[in-house]
């Protein structure tokens, strides 16, 4: 079978070596979903995280192990396009559940149409608005580039005014994700994520830190990696600052 790029195996331990054109071939047994077979080590690497799992709880996620952290039983059904419900809940502090009957309450209709009974929506600016009214947010719709204005010179991104910014205000970020790793990358799968940390460094660079409701943690990239001036972003007042 063909395993993809970024997936996670578990390595059992046992090596064989076989030889081909001369050449010593050591190869492991590795577990991948219900499956057991025999990779060219080579491709094997060490997985390290840094960052802890279910930075938001979700009381129902799915049976199948393999599945992104954002699916989640949810009405009788699975739901898949949970990130922009996730990105709100780690703002508000709150479990899944509970921002979810906290929506219900202040938009049903909003709530009945993104994830009531079968239906499994993706949400654009105006649903993430109307999840945000849950906790009085103030400022709608309103787009990065308006924090990043200024009177005299316009608008001016750096690492440090993003990291300024960031003392105040929420980054909700549509990007694209690799559906196997969920990490990001410059063109895949449509998807919200939370900027919650910028460390500068140097001149116009530096490290990202992110909420990534697919696999529910936080994310490390570099500040090149994730420039937010190539992303449409809207910006949300802060929830308990």
């Amino acid at each position: 079978m063909d395993i993809p790029l970024g997936a996670l195996v578990e390595a059992t331990g046992a090596q064989v070596t076989t030889s081909q054109s001369g050449q010593d071939i050591l190869w492991s047994e590795i577990a991948y979903r219900d499956q057991s077979g025999w990779i060219y080590d080579v491709y094997l690497e060490d997985y390290g995280q840094k960052f802890p799992a279910d930075e938001v709880h979700i009381e129902h996620p799915t049976p199948d192990p393999f599945d992104a952290a954002q699916y989640m039983l949810l009405d009788g059904g699975v739901k898949h396009n949970m990130c922009g419900e996730l990105c709100v809940a780690f703002i508000g502090g709150d479990d899944i559940d509970t921002f979810l009957n906290k929506w219900k309450e202040k938009a049903p209709n909003y709530y009945q149409w993104a994830v009531g009974d079968d239906s499994d929506k993706t949400t654009n600016v105006d649903a993430l608005d109307s999840m945000l009214s849950v906790y009085g947010n103030a400022v709608p719709g309103l787009h990065f580039d308006a924090g990043l204005r200024d009177p005299l010179i316009g608008f001016k991104i750096s690492p440090s005014r993003l990291k300024n910014m960031l003392a105040s205000y929420y980054l909700i970020a549509a990007v694209q994700i690799d559906l196997v790793s969920g990490r990001l990358r410059g063109e895949g799968v449509d998807h919200w994520v939370v900027l919650d940390k910028v460390v500068p460094n140097g001149i116009n660079g530096g490290w990202v830190e992110i909420y990534n409701p697919f696999p529910n943690r936080r994310e490390e990239y570099s500040y090149d990696e994730i420039h937010p001036f190539d992303w449409p972003i809207i910006l949300e007042r802060t929830v308990g600052k």
